[in-house]
This record gives C-alpha cells, structure tokens and sequence, in this order.
C-alpha cells in the first residue's frame, strides 16, 4: 500500500482531516462506563434484602419475595386484582402444576371455582368482541 492510498478519500474513506484522531472516541459523551441499564438495576433493587415482620418474627427477605408476599396476602384478604395476577403468574411459571395427593370434595369446588375466575378474568377483552 502506497502513502498517496492512505490520504485519498472515497467511498467508505473519508478525507484525513476530518476523521477521528487517535484515542478519541466517536461519542465523547456517550453512556458513561459503570452506568447501569433498566434491568440490572431492577435486579439489584429485587435481590436486595429486606426486613419485615411476619407472626411477630423479624426477617430478611429479597426484595422479590416481599413483593410477592404482599401480593399473595392482598389475593387472601379478597382483593380481585392481586388474586389474579398471582393465578396468572402461577399458570405461567408453572408452579403448583404438581395435582395434590387427595383431593376431597371441597378442593374440587374450590379448583374449578379457580379455573372458572381465571377464564373470565385472565384474558380479559376477548369476550367483548362477541357483544
């Protein structure tokens, strides 16, 4: 390769003058190095320890676990919404698919209570189309 290829310009070879001098970066003020993204933050704030009070007892638990446990107990005390998204987030997880080992009358109401909620709230705007 001769000297007079170097300085030529083109396609895909811009003119020497205005090209990057070494060492300098294209974006000067780009993302800065050690900025962390949506989600790792996120994961930071999920696997962080907190402490609540459960029957009494202090406890530490990550941040993720606290979030479902105050989820499971707004499904408890009747609230609609929570107990949804945590029917939704079992079914899609897989969690609990293990039948239990007897089931008696009860439980069988109770599951298809449960199957029944999740086909009418779960999906919701599917049934509009048909009125």
């Amino acid at each position: 390769m001769s000297e007079s290829d170097d300085t030529s310009s083109g396609y895909k070879r811009p003119p020497q003058g205005s090209r990057f001098q070494k060492g300098q970066s294209g974006n000067s003020k780009g993302r800065p190095k050690g900025s962390r993204n949506l989600k790792t933050a996120i994961e930071a704030i999920m696997n962080k320890r907190v402490a609540i009070r459960e029957n009494g007892e202090p406890r530490e638990v990550s941040g993720q676990d606290a979030l479902l446990l105050s989820l499971f107990e707004k499904a408890l005390r009747g609230d609609v919404k929570a107990t949804i998204q945590f029917l939704t987030m079992l079914m899609k997880t897989g969690a609990g698919d293990e039948p239990p080992s007897e089931l008696d009358d009860d439980q069988d109401k109770d599951s298809e209570i449960f199957e029944d909620l999740i086909r009418r709230y779960a999906r919701p705007n599917q049934g509009d189309q048909d009125s």
